[in-house]
């Protein structure tokens, strides 16, 4: 397995620490200092990007904006401008598709290029990584390799403004050492699994475990991660990703008590969601709704419809009904809902670039 696609020219490009170098390009007196993009500190929400600077002290994304200031009392945090990100990023996108038609995002500041027969996959990475430097004055990390997996560690091996090939014939032994959180998908159950039984740290150590007991002990992420830890991935770039759900949450300030409160909440977030699937021209079947209250206990509750629909207003007074009569106990306080559509009609609109 794999063999027939050791001949594939594969790009990860990576965006160094993207929405602060982006912010930092209006704050040039904050170079060199420990800045985060996130949310003020007086807000319960999380750190979405830090500079390498805040990365000394512990501070990364997801981090609790309280739990990063603890570590880096003098942590630097400016309010995200997602719009002026997405601009960019789209713009860098376009500069993809001059070299391949086959680019998929994978987030804002992460893409996928496959340029398998158009010429130096080196050559195309370096002159990415220029045009960027020179077009945004940003940086960005490459890594090139004959599939996904190896690609996207290669552009972490070396940040900031790194790059590394791995030719198909140093693959076995690039992979070996690497440590077994940074394979795509080991999230930290699997992590914490891993640990707890005591397999090793490295894609080595987990070579000594054969198909059936990875399965056996992983599930259905077992077959994957097989082959994974011996650098074997078949996936393609997939340019066209079929949209799966459509949504958006919110973390409050202040936990929220009141019904009246929380369906203003999410009266705002179809608001949000509405242009964007109008846009796409979404039909759907399934509304779901997510409480999380104060005490970190999450709750979801969903409709499924029996026919496709788009009506904005039927989804908010069913989102009204599933908050009403689906045991959610908002007098214990509730620090988090959100909304989202799902289950679509199959549609050549869905077959669009999507920037999370």
């Amino acid at each position: 397995m794999g063999k027939q696609f050791d001949n594939r020219k594969i790009i990860h490009i990576d965006m160094d620490a993207f929405y602060v170098s982006v912010e930092l390009l209006s704050h040039p007196e904050l170079v060199n200092k420990p800045v985060a993009v996130g949310r003020s500190q007086d807000e319960r929400g999380v750190i979405s990007t830090a500079n390498y600077e805040a990365r000394k002290y512990g501070v990364h994304s997801a981090l609790s904006v309280a739990e990063a200031f603890r570590l880096c009392p003098h942590l630097i945090l400016l309010p995200p401008n997602f719009r002026k990100y997405e601009e960019i990023s789209k713009d860098i996108y376009q500069m993809y598709c001059q070299y391949t038609d086959k680019v998929e995002p994978i987030a804002l500041d992460e893409c996928y290029l496959d340029v398998t027969g158009k010429g130096s996959a080196t050559l195309i990475a370096k002159e990415l990584k220029y045009k960027i430097r020179m077009r945004h004055k940003l940086t960005a990390s490459a890594g090139v390799s004959c599939n996904k997996l190896i690609a996207k560690i290669a552009s972490d091996y070396r940040k900031p403004d790194g790059f590394l090939l791995v030719k198909p014939a140093e693959v076995a032994e690039f992979i070996a050492d690497i440590d077994i959180k940074d394979i795509q998908g080991v999230g930290s159950e699997t992590a914490r699994k891993i640990e707890n039984l005591k397999l090793g740290k490295t894609c080595r150590d987990l070579q000594r475990i054969g198909l059936i007991d990875m399965i056996r002990l992983f599930g259905s992420y077992g077959e994957k991660l097989y082959y994974f830890v011996r650098g074997v991935d078949d996936r393609p770039v997939e340019a066209n990703r079929e949209i799966k759900s459509l949504g958006t949450e919110d973390t409050f300030s202040e936990d929220l008590y009141t019904e009246d409160e929380i369906l203003d909440e999410l009266k705002r977030q179809i608001e949000e969601i509405k242009p964007k699937a109008q846009n796409k021209k979404l039909r759907w079947k399934t509304v779901t709704l997510k409480v999380k209250y104060r005490t970190f206990i999450q709750v979801t509750r969903s409709k499924t419809y029996v026919d496709f629909i788009n009506d904005f207003e039927q989804t908010f007074d069913d989102v009204k009904e599933l908050l009403r009569s689906g045991n959610i106990d908002i007098s214990s306080g509730v620090r988090l809902v959100g909304v989202t559509i799902s289950n679509f009609e199959p549609s050549e609109h869905q077959l669009e670039l999507i920037f999370p």
